[in-house]
Parts: C-alpha cells; sequence; structure tokens
C-alpha cells in the first residue's frame, strides 16, 4: 500500500482544477493506494500541509500548482526519501517543462503510478531553497508587475515584462564572486538557473542540466531602453548572448555582495518574489538532493 498525499493550489493556472479524492479514485486502485487530497489557502500553507503528510507517513507528496507551489513542496523533501510528484497546473510549470512532465493530467497521473524516479540538484541561496531558477534586476521587477494582477497567464506575463522594459532602473551595485574571480556591476540582470527553461517555454540557460551539480548563470550588466528592446529581440532568436554585456557561468557556488546596504532587495525565486536585507547572500548547489518521480 503507497501513501500518496497531494498539495493542490486551487488558483493555480485558472483555478479550475479537477483534482479531488472522487477524481483521483478512478485512477488510483484502493488496494494499492492510500490517497489523500489536502488544499492550500495562502502563499505559505503548502508547506505547513506537506510537514503535516510527512508525519502522516506519507511516501509520495505530490505538488499540484505552478513552480511556487512545487517549491513549498519540495523544499520539505530535500535530502528526503520521499518522493515528489508534479501535476503541472500553473501557469508557468518551468521545472515540469524540463522534466517533461506533461500538462495533460491524465497523462500525469499515469507517471505517478509508474513511479520512474530520477535524483535531480538543488539551489540553495542563504536559507532557501530553489530547483528552477532566482533572478536578480529585470526577472525581479518583472515578478513584481505580475504579482500585482489578478491573473496568472502568459499574457499577463508579457504586460509584466512590458512595464518592466518602460519603468526598470537598477541603481543597486553588486559584487559577484564566481569561480574564483569578482565581478563589480549595477546588473540589468543576474539569472541563476537549475533547469532549462523558464515559465512559458522561455529560456536563456539553455545548457543547464538538472543534475550535473552545477547551477547556470546569465549576467548582463546595465543596459539602456534600446538595448533592453534589442536584448528582448534577441531572447526571441536565442542570440542573447551576441551583446557585450552578457555573460554565462556555471557555478557550484558563488557569493553575491550587495552595496546599498539600507535598501531593501527584491528577487525572485521560483516565478515568487521575496525580499531581503542581507547585505552577504551565499549561493550552492546541493546535489541529487532531491527525488521526483518524471
Amino acid at each position: 500500500m503507497r501513501i500518496v498525499h497531494f498539495i493542490v493550489n486551487p488558483i493555480a493556472g485558472k483555478g479550475k482544477s479537477r483534482i479531488t479524492e472522487h477524481y483521483l479514485s478512478t485512477y488510483f486502485e484502493k488496494d494499492h493506494f492510500s490517497i489523500v487530497v489536502k488544499y492550500s489557502s495562502y502563499k505559505g500553507h503548502a508547506t505547513l500541509l506537506v510537514q503535516q503528510s510527512i508525519n502522516e507517513k506519507a511516501e509520495i507528496i505530490v505538488a499540484c500548482g505552478g513552480d511556487g507551489t512545487i517549491n513549498e513542496v519540495a523544499s520539505c523533501l530535500v535530502n528526503s526519501e520521499i518522493l515528489l510528484g508534479i501535476i503541472p497546473i500553473g501557469s508557468g510549470n518551468g521545472l515540469a517543462r524540463n522534466l517533461k512532465i506533461p500538462k495533460n493530467l491524465k497523462k500525469a497521473i499515469q507517471l505517478l503510478k509508474v513511479q520512474k524516479v530520477i535524483p535531480i540538484d538543488v539551489g540553495k541561496i542563504n536559507g532557501d531553497y530553489f530547483f528552477s531558477n532566482l533572478g536578480f534586476g529585470f526577472a525581479a521587477n518583472t515578478i513584481l508587475n505580475f504579482e500585482s494582477t489578478s491573473q496568472r497567464r502568459l499574457l499577463t506575463y508579457l504586460r509584466a515584462t512590458l512595464q518592466s522594459i518602460k519603468t526598470f532602473k537598477n541603481d543597486t551595485k553588486y559584487t559577484i564572486e564566481i569561480n574564483g574571480k569578482e565581478a563589480v556591476l549595477n546588473p540589468f540582470l543576474v539569472f541563476i538557473s537549475n533547469t532549462n527553461i523558464m515559465g512559458y517555454n522561455f529560456s536563456i540557460t539553455r545548457k543547464a542540466i538538472l543534475n550535473d551539480g552545477f547551477l547556470d548563470v546569465v549576467m548582463i550588466d546595465r543596459l539602456n531602453k534600446f538595448k533592453i528592446l534589442y536584448l528582448a529581440f534577441l531572447v526571441l532568436l536565442r542570440c542573447e548572448h551576441k551583446i557585450k554585456e552578457y555573460s554565462y557561468h556555471r557555478v557550484d557556488n558563488a557569493t553575491i555582495k550587495i552595496e546599498n546596504q539600507d535598501m531593501e532587495i527584491i528577487f525572485e525565486l521560483d516565478g515568487e518574489l521575496k525580499r531581503t536585507n542581507p547585505v552577504i547572500l551565499h549561493l550552492e548547489v546541493l546535489k541529487e538532493s532531491l527525488k521526483v518521480i518524471v
């Protein structure tokens, strides 16, 4: 008997999830599976539900939502024998896309029953885990604009991106220590990724591998408005590396020092906005520390 708990974000995607215990009972035989479904109600609630499920001896915990829900669930399972399942019903679904987990509900459920498992790396910045990516500068500003809307859709994300192109300005100086070298910049973007794809099928870290023990880092120094528009065009052509302000690195650890100590810094972590005051941020990789059903 396998104990499987589903943690569902009921407002993920278009907020029309069909995932109930009654619905799942048609796929999971009672003789072989014990199914429990729990629904999150607010940010951080999924983490509490997972902790309850761990105490209830769940062997598989399935995150049903987008990258933010996956982050809350998976953060409790790092270095654990409990398996993470994913049903991607969110808006971006970057990690699920990289793992080739289908958005089709029936096909995703079938993967859970077959239970092919792979270990993947986990990124960590100070005390926070991330499984897809994190970003400073323009990436964080876009998520700030995105979260101010009530809908999580591709069109909304594009609008948030356009708004950021119009208004983004970064006066914060970063000192980034990578592979034994220091770079000092006022970045347009610092993007650190574990996956080869962001949400909505966009990517600027196509070489990233989920279990190679490295994170892929893109740094782009300050850009003027014209250069930002030019960069957007290059990203669509998969040629963003052609601007001189661009650099690409693969790291297993790094340090980010923020010079403006009196400012609150925002960054996006797995598609969710985070705020920090620490002057120094330590980045590391926990190699193959999460077991995922694919």
